[in-house]
């Protein structure tokens, strides 16, 4: 079930809420590609245009916490390394498979596309949630 914006999520600054919606659309790219029957290329692609957008709204998103000067920078922004580093773990089983004999998404291993789709569920959801909606007062 893909995921869905809701107003809830909003910071209500426009850039972010902006950001923070393509990031669903990529995040529901990445899952479509992982749950169903595609070339593994594809969602090799989806999974690196999905960390270069992360790294860009992140860059946007510290710059915009230290013009605040946002008291909770320091933890927000190892928040956001921290999310990178469990992207890139959670990819490295996917993008090894390319080194290899397979072509398609089916030969994602379970507990592989397990991991993927846990981390960007509660990535996303829980990082709006619990860190984003904390900027809503300095922004």
């Amino acid at each position: 079930m893909p995921l869905v914006w809701r107003d809830a999520l909003s910071t209500g600054y426009r850039q972010i809420d902006s950001d923070h919606r393509h990031l669903f659309d990529l995040i529901n790219i990445v899952e479509v590609a992982l749950t169903s029957e595609h070339a593994l290329s594809k969602l090799l692609n989806a999974i690196d245009d999905l960390a270069a957008y992360t790294r860009q709204h992140f860059t946007f998103e510290e710059r915009l916490m230290l013009d605040a000067k946002y008291a909770n920078f320091a933890r927000h922004k190892e928040a956001h390394l921290t999310l990178i580093e469990q992207l890139k773990q959670v990819a490295k089983p996917i993008q090894e498979l390319a080194h290899g004999e397979a072509h398609t998404t089916l030969a994602v291993p379970e507990e592989a596309r397990d991991a993927m789709v846990g981390l960007l569920r509660h990535w996303l959801v829980d990082h709006i949630i619990k860190e984003d909606m904390q900027l809503k007062s300095v922004l």
